[in-house]
């Protein structure tokens, strides 16, 4: 047995026991660098090493006598032939890399990247220059493991030496190693003796820049505080290559190539967790290991502090480890062993902020909310816009900040929950009102959010509340689209405030900050959040006295009921909103008020009332003067004008809205009239007219950047190519529509494509794939509380299930939707699934039950006017005049 074979049989007999060597080496006495370079067959060992090795391994007799025999056999090699063998160090050279842990996983990208770097070593950078690498990460994520490990890969292509210095730039208790002792460690290490190592920082510097040159040695300069700190230390010529990490981003370092470390995804977190855990100790597949590490922030410190605990506390489960990290203001300290703390990590860099940074840290720790830009922070810390961003910029360097999105910023979970324990420290010269940061916060995104409604709403509410007063700064919010983009950037934010103490005393910010985000929310489709959010208006405006902003988000939150379905729980919201509007003489709420019953009224097929209220809606908008909402009735009472079977006057009315919306330049306003055009045609039969509309309101939308009014539009052009038979292209179009609404995170929108792609393949005959989709769609709107929407998938999962599988599976899932449709008094999508059932129960062979469900049906098309009507009344006809056979009846 060799040398290699002797250090590969101790190193197996360590992992089988689960050890590292650090932890061997305290069992033995034999120390860590001894077993490391007896692993690696670098020396040859003692006899009575591997006796006190054996001992601590707990080897039983056969294996200790093959280490033992593995031990006399392995000679060292000559010297000579260490020199002479290719990519060996040279005879004396420094390798002072500190041994690679077992304990790492993943990094894959991270190592291909340095080993690049260090193949292009020998040339040089681009510029001629000497190659480096400037790692950063926040404290724990790895950085130092990561150049270690990428060192002891690369040893080989460095005869010259591997050189380590600790630079302890964040170390607790001990300051940064300045340049010129670092200089002094590194010349000592080349073999400059003691008095020969100039004095002077420049001298030193050069000296070791000329015992570099022409050699190809690789320096680690772990734990940077700053580029100055290391800019001595780097070669003058190429051939070496430098490795630096650092918890700061080393901006100053022109020539460095920076390589971000970020903590670690999901597989390669919990493959440490059981890694490090020991064997056993969480299973593969156990469901405790996926929350573990996202509790541990799936930071690799974290993580294997916890792996730690597992392992040496044996009746410690994975899931008692998770319930005590679920405790967030107890988790920091449970993530802390013999000489490892993640509160000791945080607070050293902490400790290596400037005063000003500190402050900002521990204001951030009292926010609520998420990820935040340079204008909220700015109304938090009370600053300037340019001094806030500066700060969050300096923190975003230290990397006790993130950044997933350009100039937004947030904390990483477990530096979120260090901040939040130094948030209750003083913050700022003479501030003394610990809740006057988020007063100035609230006040903020009051006005923010106020100017991001008048680009997103499409009702005017005049003079609705006073505002406070306005803030230093606000966010570039000149047109729709940047209103949007800030509002999904910060409308998490909004809500987080609502009912938080320090706000118990700030007027009407629950009301304002409900009138203010309902027209967003609606259209992103967030409907459980708005339905919480005015609910909670509702209250809070009802207690305060605010008559008139209670019956506001009243109407809100009918609006939320509609989106999901519920027209009856609609109707009674803006009937009463429509009292107290009333009471009030509040002519512009009493007419938001009738337009939105009138719609509900549509929706419910009590037709005449609803051309009743929205003419009553329209007068009203008209002697108000508001274009807008006389705009949105007559588009309504066209819409009833359509129901009623009335389609020219429809058509006309239609026509009437979408001028008004030319008049007022209103492009958007005008592409919704072309779409609802489209939409009148394309029920009338008139294909043609149906796809000119909705492609000039297309070439709007595309014009507007607006990715949803494009999605919509789409699925338009994709039911008018598949009412002509091109259900080729009507495919492609829903599969366009889809992408659309997946890229701005419209979920409704994302359902109701769904649904139409699924129609699509279904009629190119692949009904399987029609079948995933309906259901996905069906999935969707129950997720999302649509149930209108899940009606539609219903029925039509029904009649695919009808053609390809079994009546009865479809009979129930026909009968699902007649529920429904009943419950929210959708007469159309009732008369639809009366159908269906009525075939289904013809196919079972109920005669009596098919009979009954299609003279319904056919009622209902009758009463709205539905081109269905004909042929429905045909098939009851038919059914009628076949004579009953014996037997058949309800349940045969």
């Amino acid at each position: 047995m060799g040398g290699g074979s002797f250090g590969e049989l101790l190193r197996a007999c360590r992992l089988a026991a689960g050890w590292t060597q650090d932890e061997l080496a305290d069992l033995s006495g034999v120390s860590a660098h001894s077993i490391s370079v007896l692993e690696a067959g670098r020396r040859q060992p003692r006899l009575s090493s591997v006796s006190r090795l054996a001992d601590a391994l707990a080897l039983d007799q056969r294996r200790r006598e093959q280490l033992l025999a593995g031990a006399r056999t392995v000679s060292a090699p000559p010297r000579a032939a260490v020199a002479a063998e290719a990519g060996r160090p040279r005879p004396g050279a420094p390798c002072q890399l500190p041994y690679d842990t077992r304990l790492f996983t993943g990094r894959a990208r991270e190592l291909d990247q340095l080993l690049a770097l260090a193949r292009s070593a020998p040339a040089g950078s681009s510029s001629g220059m000497v190659v480096i690498s400037a790692i950063d990460g926040m404290g724990g994520v790895g950085k130092s493991a990561l150049a270690i490990r990428a060192g002891h890969r690369v040893r080989a292509q460095f005869p010259d030496g591997q050189l380590f210095v600790d630079l302890h730039g964040h170390t607790a208790g001990i300051a940064p190693v300045a340049p010129a002792d670092a200089l002094d460690w590194l010349l000592r290490s080349l073999g400059v003796a003691p008095q020969q190592i100039p004095e002077e920082l420049s001298t030193r510097a050069a000296l070791y820049r000329e015992r570099l040159a022409d050699t190809r040695t690789l320096i680690v300069l772990d734990n940077a505080a700053s580029s100055a700190q290391v800019r001595p230390l780097l070669p003058g010529t190429p051939g070496c290559l430098v490795l630096i990490t650092s918890r700061k981003r080393l901006t100053g370092l022109d020539d460095a190539h920076s390589l971000a470390v970020d903590v670690l995804p999901d597989a390669d977190a919990v493959a440490l967790l059981r890694e490090g855990a020991g064997p056993g100790r969480v299973p593969a597949g156990h469901p405790a290991a996926d929350e573990l590490v996202r509790l541990c922030g799936h930071l690799p410190l974290a993580i294997r502090i916890a792996a730690a605990r597992l392992r040496h506390h044996r009746g410690l489960r994975p899931e008692d480890l998770v319930a005590r990290l679920r405790d967030e203001h107890q988790r920091l300290s449970h993530l802390t062993d013999e000489d490892r703390s993640l509160t000791a990590v945080f607070a050293t860099s902490f400790a290596s902020l400037a005063p000003d940074e500190q402050d900002l840290l521990r204001l951030l720790g009292r926010f609520p909310g998420y990820d935040v830009d340079a204008c909220a922070v700015a109304a938090l810390a009370g600053a300037d816009p340019r001094t806030a961003e500066r700060l969050l910029e300096s923190l975003l360097h230290h990397n006790l900040l993130i950044q997933r999105t350009p100039g937004r910023y947030l904390f990483h979970d477990l530096v979120g929950l260090y901040a939040r324990s130094k948030a209750g420290e003083l913050t700022g010269e003479g501030e003394r009102d610990l809740d006057a940061p988020l007063r100035r916060l609230a006040g903020y995104y009051q006005h923010a959010a106020a100017r991001a409604n008048e680009h997103l709403a499409r009702r005017t509410r005049p003079g609705r509340r006073p505002e406070p007063a306005a803030p230093p700064a606000l966010p570039a919010l000149a047109d729709r689209a940047e209103a949007l983009a800030w509002m999904r950037g910060d409308h998490r934010n909004l809500l987080s405030l609502l009912g938080h103490p320090a706000l118990a005393d700030v007027p009407g910010f629950t009301v304002s900050i409900s009138a203010d985000l309902a027209a967003f929310l609606l259209l992103e489709g967030h409907w459980s959040q708005a339905a919480a959010l005015h609910g909670s208006a509702v209250t809070t405006a009802a207690a305060t006295g605010d008559r008139r902003g209670e019956a506001d988000a009243l109407c809100d939150l009918g609006r939320v009921r509609h989106a999901t379905g519920d027209y009856r729980g609609a109707a009674e919201l803006y009937e009463r909103a429509l009292a107290i509007h009333q009471e009030l003489d509040d002519r512009h709420g009493e007419a938001n008020d009738l337009h939105e019953l009138g719609r509900i009224r549509l929706l419910t097929g009590d037709i005449p009332e609803a051309a009743w209220l929205h003419e009553r809606a329209l007068m009203a908008f008209r002697a108000l003067g508001d274009r807008l909402g006389e705009a949105r009735a007559l588009c309504d009472l066209g819409r009833a004008r359509h129901s009623s079977g009335d389609s020219p006057a429809a058509i006309e009315l239609t026509s009437q809205v979408l001028a008004l919306y030319r008049s007022m330049g209103d492009r958007r306003g005008e592409a919704a009239a072309l779409h609802d055009l489209a939409y009148i045609l394309d029920e009338t039969g008139d294909r043609d007219g149906a796809g000119k509309f909705y492609q000039e309101a297309l070439t709007i939308y595309e014009d507007l950047n607006s990715v949803q009014g494009v999605a919509n539009t789409l699925r338009g052009l994709g039911r008018v190519r598949h009412a002509v038979g091109d259900h080729t292209v009507a495919a492609e179009l829903h599969q366009r529509s889809l992408d659309a609404c997946r890229e701005v995170g419209s979920r409704h929108g994302e359902a109701d494509s769904l649904l139409g792609l699924g129609r699509a393949r279904d009629a190119l005959g692949d009904s399987r794939d029609a079948v995933a989709l309906f259901q996905q769609a069906l999935a969707l709107y129950r997720e999302i509380g649509s149930r209108l929407g899940e009606t539609r998938a219903l029925l039509d999962l029904g009649a695919l299930t009808e053609r390809t599988a079994d009546p009865r599976s479809a009979l129930t899932l026909h009968q699902q939707a007649l529920a429904l449709a009943r419950d929210t008094r959708r007469l159309l999508d009732e008369a639809h699934a009366l159908e269906g059932a009525a075939r289904c129960a013809l196919a079972l062979g109920d005669r009596a039950a098919a009979l009954t469900g299609l003279e319904d049906a056919v009622a209902l098309y009758r009463r709205l006017g539905s081109p269905a009507t004909a042929e429905t009344a045909a098939l009851l006809s038919v059914l009628r005049a076949e004579p009953a056979r014996p037997g058949a009846g309800r349940g045969a």
